[in-house]
């Protein structure tokens, strides 16, 4: 069990790598480009590891497999950050979700770390408080909770271990709210969010950095690696490069939009 001081630090350490929202973080994913991260995201399949991580000599690297439920990929990723922040302190030393080998207290770090960092107690307290108001005040419900999911991008197990940590539902309501979503989640997120919400699906999306883009790019284009190979890597027919990528960079967002990047 961790420490309240070890707690706190890993609270701050949360903090300092979240902008400054008013609630959730609708885009999670967008946070390791604004970092200079590199992330990969790609779907091995849903059996397969979840996510991994490497600090290297290059910058901060985390895979995540797409094939996991939207939530639980989200949650990877974050939980990878929090492996990067707390526990890289070498070059080369690769975290693996799934290994046996890592440490079940540094597991738990990157747990509340991830939590830390998707729906921090302030931000929770706030958006409850905000959204009581709203609607007359009336006690934690189910549609609380999924609202808290949509808005945070968690899952329900995540939502009610946020609740029940920072005081706002005891054991018993817990329980109760298991009970009640079970069966029954996609029903309440899709009414507090008005939509078909994909947090409950597997994205499947294959997502590299720019900069390996590039790599991939003028490898094909110079002849180093196959029409083929380059097509699998990138998930687009290379036919489509000299309008899709018509200058030497991949920096601009308009580019990255045609090709499904943001």
């Amino acid at each position: 069990m961790m420490d309240e001081k070890r707690k706190r630090l890993i609270e701050r350490k949360a903090r300092e790598c979240r902008p400054k929202v008013a609630y959730g973080l609708h885009n999670p994913f967008r946070l390791a480009r604004e970092k200079g991260w590199y992330l990969f995201r790609y779907p091995i399949g849903a059996d397969k590891t979840l996510g991994l991580s490497q600090n290297r000599r290059e910058g901060k690297v985390i895979f995540t497999n797409s094939s996991a439920l939207l939530c639980r990929e989200i949650f990877t990723f974050a939980h990878e950050i929090g492996h990067l922040v707390l526990h890289a302190g070498q070059d080369g030393l690769v975290f693996k979700d799934d290994a046996m080998f890592m440490k079940k207290d540094q597991e738990r770090e990157a747990d509340y770390f991830a939590s830390c960092l998707l729906i921090p107690r302030e931000n929770l307290c706030n958006y409850l408080e905000d959204y009581c108001a709203a609607f007359q005040a009336k006690d934690i419900d189910a549609l609380t909770v999924a609202m808290v999911m949509h808005e945070f991008r968690v899952s329900s197990k995540t939502a009610l271990i946020a609740l029940r940590e920072y005081k706002r539902i005891n054991a018993a309501q817990q329980k109760a709210l298991v009970s009640e979503l079970e069966g029954n989640v996609n029903k309440f997120l899709q009414a507090a969010s008005q939509e078909d919400d994909a947090l409950l699906k597997p994205a499947n999306a294959i997502r590299y950095p720019e900069e390996f883009l590039k790599i991939i790019r003028d490898n094909y284009k110079n002849n180093k690696i196959p029409k083929s190979m380059a097509e699998d890597f990138c998930a687009f027919s290379m036919t489509d490069f000299a309008t899709i990528f018509p200058h030497n960079h991949l920096d601009d967002e308009e580019t990255f939009r045609k090709v499904g990047l943001v």
